[in-house]
């Protein structure tokens, strides 16, 4: 193929191709013996319909199939070519057939703004340092003490701590029962901290199996539910059970029946320990990483193609939506008006541009630092991933995450040179 390449603005190229005729002949009489197999006619038998038949009575449709089907492979190949990657899908503008039985197209084209990286020799950054307490550990002790609860029946009052099975009637503003908003044996652990409504659990303080009350309260107004926040009901509930919830003690018992690999108190605190650590270094990872991207993207003035952005947040849409789909049922989309769905908001535009600026700066880096992973330390890369994700290793070499897993790792060494060359505040909490 002749390519010709016109620069149209920054990022924005006309890719100007002629396809010989002989290309365009092979790709024809391919398709037309495809067709020959399947093509009935009168008077001749299936698959013996003569190729110069074909040719003389369904040649053109055929040639605009083919030349339809072949755009995109000539596209990539005239790219390849040129050395242009396209930012997105090209757009032909022109398309011709010659008298030779050639072809001329023209493809408009966005390509990957290139980055000329600066201010990553002068970084300057805060890393957190946290030493995990004793106190922490018992704190996370006392929530598994709390989660290994047992609970036995008691003939007393309901007190803060303990668990009420209740029945619950819906009763409207003047204190009449609602018709199917009945709810049987529903449990309420009195005084959690996630309570809906605290003001609901204060009020039946005190009751006894048994024992009904009309309750009014409101929910809590920060629930993520909005339909329910700061909502106000009016409930009939009549206890059924008041139990006492028993905590463990707090030994070698209790750190077996957290896991069989704990043996003892001890090693169940270390393991905490040990935990709260990585977590933390973990944090620590993240904040400087979050400092380097944003010092870099505020040195480097980026200039991003519309189209590209255009698609990238119509890609970020349809994740969403397809995503939303696998949680809700979408019945009665059809009544729903599109009109506006093909407008970005601003969100969306801000969103997109911030993603593909960071892309861009990661890539810069990779090329600038020209960090490589050896077979050798991607093996143990994933051999320690693995060991994470309870996955076997070779289950994870042959799933799609690997290729995805090589690229985390360029990342981590790029940011570990990053760091090693940058001014670094420590920073205690």
């Amino acid at each position: 193929m002749n390519t010709n390449v016109i620069e149209k603005s920054k990022w924005e190229r006309d890719l100007e191709v002629e396809v010989p005729a002989e290309r365009i002949d092979r790709e024809m009489t391919s398709a037309m013996r495809r067709y020959q197999k399947r093509l009935e006619i009168p008077g001749f038998r299936k698959g013996k319909v003569p190729i110069k038949v074909i040719e003389k009575r369904f040649g053109p449709s055929i040639r605009h199939g083919v030349i339809e089907d072949l755009l995109p492979t000539l596209i990539h190949e005239a790219s390849e070519q040129t050395g242009l990657v396209p930012a997105g899908s090209p757009r032909i503008t022109a398309l011709d057939q010659v008298e030779d039985g050639g072809l001329t197209f023209t493809a408009s084209i966005d390509i990957w703004p290139e980055v000329e990286l600066q201010g990553e020799d002068a970084l300057e950054l805060e890393r957190l340092e946290h030493e995990v307490t004793d106190a922490e550990i018992d704190e996370q002790i006392e929530e598994m003490r709390t989660r290994n609860a047992s609970e036995q029946t008691v003939e007393r009052a309901l007190a803060k701590g303990d668990v009420l099975i209740a029945n619950l009637q819906r009763l409207d503003e003047e204190g009449n029962p609602v018709e199917g908003e009945k709810y049987e044996e529903r449990y309420f652990h009195i005084g959690a901290v996630d309570a809906p409504s605290p003001e609901f659990e204060e009020a039946l303080i005190g009751i006894e199996a048994g024992q009904e009350r009309n309750v009014k309260f409101s929910y809590r107004s920060d629930l993520p539910n909005e339909e329910l926040a700061g909502k106000q009901e009016h409930f009939a509930v009549k206890a059924r059970e008041v139990r006492e919830r028993v905590l463990p003690d707090v030994d070698d018992e209790f750190a077996k029946d957290v896991g069989s690999q704990f043996d003892s108190l001890q090693t169940l605190k270390d393991h905490i320990r040990l935990q709260m650590e990585e977590r933390w270094q973990y944090m620590s990872r993240q904040k400087v990483r979050s400092d380097v991207m944003e010092s870099l993207l505020k040195a480097n003035e980026i200039e991003l193609p519309s189209t590209l952005v255009e698609n990238y947040a119509g890609a970020m849409r349809r994740e969403r939506e397809e995503q939303s789909h696998d949680h809700h049922d979408h019945d009665h989309d059809h009544d729903h008006d599109h009109d506006h769905d093909d407008d970005m908001s601003d969100e969306e535009r801000e969103t997109a541009e911030r993603r593909l600026r960071t892309y861009l700066v990661m890539e810069s880096l990779r090329k600038k630092i020209g960090v490589e992973v050896s077979d050798e330390e991607f093996e143990q890369y994933l051999t320690t991933r693995a060991a994470q994700a309870g996955m076997k290793l070779e289950e994870l070499k042959r799933s799609p995450r690997a290729a995805d897993l090589r690229r985390d790792l360029e990342e981590d060494k790029i940011f570990d040179h990053l760091e090693q060359g940058a001014k670094v505040t420590d920073k205690a909490i």
